[in-house]
């Protein structure tokens, strides 16, 4: 079955349409990936947390980059030392006309219960925030001591958070998709508005498979109906080697 997405972003910069169409065909796949699952299963155990989600994103993230590794060894700045530390995702791209790209990716999972009433609850906003400081602490892996590694051609990063939107089993009401994303895109800030959200995915699930795990124990126990993932992202601008900050 064809996954319904919806996509909403802002902001121009270079390579930022690059990513942003990369991260689409990454979301539709990772949701094909769900959908095959689900019919396989009757379960969501892909949900369950961060390294679960990577089940169906790593498929998708290494169809459509060039390479692609996970958990890679990095180095992070944190206040003002150094840690070694892992980036969950790091992809070798090309950009359609020939160019290399690096990519670095932070992935964070977690839920939210619909409808929205008071927002996107404390722990999704702290998880996106937790993803930012973390691309940008990757910073000194790209100008410490392998910065020659890195040399000669564009790195991105980004951060990303996965939502499993759902309704407790009450609730009867048509969802309002135009309305969780325009609420995302309010809530999902940081610091400082630059690391806002920029990229906002979103995969329906449609009402076969629905009505398909409300017949599965996994969901009638909890009394919880499944709507969609939620992908909320910043794709920073690309590392800039004339910037000393």
């Amino acid at each position: 079955m064809k996954p319904v997405i919806e996509i909403w972003k802002k902001g121009r910069f270079t390579y930022k349409k690059i990513v942003s169409d990369l991260f689409t065909r990454i979301i539709k796949d990772a949701s094909r990936n769900a959908i095959r699952f689900i019919e396989n299963t009757n379960y969501t155990t892909f949900l369950y947390g961060e390294r679960q989600m990577n089940s169906i994103l790593a498929p998708a993230f290494h169809k459509h980059t060039d390479a692609m590794v996970l958990e890679y060894p990095s180095t992070r700045k944190i206040g003002s030392k150094n840690h070694k530390a892992r980036a969950d995702y790091y992809c070798y791209c090309h950009d359609g006309s020939g160019k290399g790209y690096r990519l670095f990716v932070e992935l964070k999972s977690n839920w939210q219960r619909l409808p929205l009433s008071k927002g996107f609850n404390k722990v999704n906003i702290e998880l996106y925030n937790e993803a930012c400081n973390q691309i940008k602490g990757l910073i000194n892996e790209i100008r410490g001591k392998n910065k020659a590694f890195y040399s000669g051609e564009s790195i991105i990063r980004a951060s990303m958070i996965s939502i499993a939107l759902y309704t407790p089993g009450t609730y009867d009401k048509e969802i309002d998709f135009d309305e969780v994303i325009k609420v995302a895109a309010n809530d999902f800030t940081y610091d400082t508005p630059e690391m806002d959200c920029n990229f906002i995915g979103l995969w329906k699930i449609d009402e076969v498979t629905k009505k398909e795990l409300r017949k599965h124990k996994e969901w009638e126990n909890d009394n919880y109906t499944l709507h969609g993932i939620l992908y909320v992202c910043h794709i920073m601008k690309p590392y800039d080697r004339n910037n000393k900050k």
